[in-house]
């Protein structure tokens, strides 16, 4: 069964992370350049918040709020919706469905590790059940050939 930390074994572990006092102008200088989608706001070591790309359209520029003075505490996503290293990713993909929302943050010990997204899930998934196709056409072809009158 595959669990989060096998998608985190594959992906960029670094998780970026910021202060809800920054503007939403700088969240997104930060995230351009890191080239990520989605940014984890924390008070000390404590993650309080997410600021994503969708943050950045509904809540900012979709009810017209200026940017450069608006603080990404006033408007980050909270509390943070996490998940355990050791969590099957199917109850993940799951939780992510019937919450509508498109990332959990990763924590062990109570201490945040990763941060996976609705994407890193779907990937793992598919690339698990293509792993599983290929095993089973593989079974069949040796039973095909096994049955097969000899030539």
């Amino acid at each position: 069964m595959l669990r989060i930390h096998d998608i985190l074994r594959v992906k960029q572990p670094d998780v970026v992370m910021t202060s809800p006092e920054i503007t939403v102008t700088e969240a997104a200088q930060i995230m351009s350049r890191a080239v990520i989608g989605s940014i984890v706001v924390r008070d000390g070591d404590t993650p309080v918040g997410i600021f994503t790309e969708r943050d950045l359209l509904q809540r900012v520029v979709a009810v017209g709020r200026d940017p450069h003075t608006t603080r990404l505490g006033d408007v980050m996503s909270s509390p943070v919706k996490t998940c355990r290293l050791d969590e099957p990713v199917d109850q993940c993909a799951l939780r992510l469905k019937k919450g509508h929302f498109r990332h959990l943050a990763v924590v062990q010990d109570g201490r945040l590790v990763g941060l996976i997204s609705l994407r890193d899930v779907m990937a793992a998934q598919l690339k698990e059940d293509d792993m599983a196709f290929g095993e089973i056409m593989a079974a069949e072809l040796s039973e095909h050939q096994r049955q097969a009158p000899p030539r």
